[in-house]
């Protein structure tokens, strides 16, 4: 007999009282009908647990809201988006979720549709879709940037096509990308995508089916032209260590993967991993393909790379 596909959806909070009750609201509005929600806080000090306690009081849909337990434990991001991975049931299809954003009614109907129109369902697959960033005030600022349609490991050596809130994805991923293995302190979004792109297959959907709110704090030079977004990235990624720590991140790949990555992707990841000598720095320097999605990101990394920075 046929089943609908189950989708548990994987929320972690923190100190989202301000905006949960809309994202939780979009949730319950999703058209697909075998919908779980579960959610762990960590540690929150404002109303967030009260509120999350509110709605699985009140809840009348066929949708389940769980709270998870947390131990009186704060993992920060993306522990506690693994853990809650950990502690569910198995599902057919799973998809992150941020506490401050909005989902459009058919985002997981979509997603579903795709994922189970994948011709090797047994393989690891990720889904992602399109979005538009709004400022928590109301304002437009842009849409998600277009993707490529294939996306491969070079897509995601040092860039993540999309964000955890728009990823969907099977239990081969979840069981063979992080119950299986230990994915350290990479982000989850960018794990699994890296992951996908490896051993399984990525979905890249143009259809915006979310909005991603940038709080007014956290609007930066991302939001603004490529020239603000190019001095931006030279001051944090040349002064700081975000780029030698995603040069450690990409290693630590490699190594939990070590044994199962082609002659081909072995070979990519060691140029980009292996310590600098100037071959390779020219290597990296000119190397054909394209690394980020914007101008100035990709300018960026090239400038890193000529100084020896990764």
């Amino acid at each position: 007999m046929h089943t609908t596909p189950s989708v548990h959806i994987l929320l972690a909070s923190y100190n989202g009282g301000k905006y949960i009750r809309e994202q939780l609201d979009s949730l319950l509005a999703q058209t697909y009908p075998n919908i779980s929600i579960y959610i762990r806080d960590d540690g929150s000090t404002d109303d967030t647990v009260s509120i999350i306690q509110d709605y699985i009081a009140g809840n009348t849909s066929s949708k389940k809201i769980v709270l998870l337990e947390n131990g009186g434990v704060n993992l920060g991001c993306p522990a506690s988006f693994y853990q809650i991975l950990k502690e569910c049931p198995p599902a057919d299809y799973y998809a992150f979720c941020d506490q401050d954003d909005i989902w459009y009614p058919d985002k997981i109907k979509r997603a579903v549709k795709k994922l189970a129109s994948v011709p090797q369902p047994e393989r690891p697959c990720v889904y992602f879709c399109g979005y538009e960033y709004y400022t928590d005030t109301g304002e437009f600022l842009r849409h998600s940037p277009p993707q490529k349609a294939s996306v491969s490991l070079t897509d995601v050596l040092y860039y993540t096509p999309a964000s955890g809130f728009v990823i969907v994805f099977n239990e081969t991923a979840r069981q063979e990308l992080i119950l299986q293995v230990d994915p350290g302190r990479e982000l989850h979004d960018r794990w699994l995508l890296r992951g996908a792109a490896c051993f399984g297959t990525i979905i890249s959907d143009p259809r915006r089916l979310a909005t991603h709110i940038r709080h007014s704090d956290a609007v930066t030079a991302e939001d603004s032209s490529d020239s603000n977004l190019l001095c931006s990235f030279l001051k944090n990624e040349i002064g700081g260590t975000a780029m030698t720590d995603s040069k450690e991140d990409l290693a630590y790949f490699q190594n939990v993967f070590r044994h199962k990555l082609s002659a081909s992707q072995q070979k990519t990841l060691s140029l980009f991993t292996a310590k600098n000598s100037f071959l390779r720095q020219i290597q990296k320097l000119f190397y054909p393909r394209r690394l980020r999605a914007r101008l100035a990101g990709e300018l960026a990394i090239r400038i890193l790379f000529l100084i020896g920075k990764i």
